[in-house]
This record gives C-alpha cells, sequence and structure tokens, in this order.
C-alpha cells in the first residue's frame, strides 16, 4: 500500500494548455498587416530558437 501510495505520489498532475482558439480568435479580430506580422514573427522565433538548439548540441558534441 504504502508503494502504491508513493508512486501516485510522484505522478504529476494534469496540465491544460492555453488552446489555440484563443489564439485564433485574437488574431482573427486584428488586420491583415498584423496578421502577417505574426506569421513572421512566429517563424522569426522559431529560426531563433531552433539556431540556438542547433548551435548548442554542436559546441556539447565538439567540447566532448
Amino acid at each position: 500500500m504504502a508503494c502504491i501510495l508513493f508512486a501516485a505520489s510522484l505522478t504529476p498532475a494534469p496540465t491544460l494548455a492555453q488552446g489555440c482558439t484563443q489564439c485564433q480568435d485574437n488574431t482573427a479580430a486584428t488586420p491583415p498587416k498584423t496578421q502577417a506580422a505574426y506569421r513572421h514573427a512566429i517563424i522569426l522565433l522559431t529560426a531563433t530558437a531552433s539556431s540556438l538548439f542547433v548551435g548548442s548540441l554542436f559546441l556539447f558534441k565538439r567540447h566532448r
């Protein structure tokens, strides 16, 4: 019984994301130029995060 309670205490609580519908509703209410700016910003942020990730992998691999 103690093992079951211990295992249950280690399981994470379920979390729910904000959901894409709220972002979609907010974006739909903006002008087309703002929507285009959001799309460009998402691409820029994705490229930046990806390059940082790949760069850190390269440095860690090289250091090893």
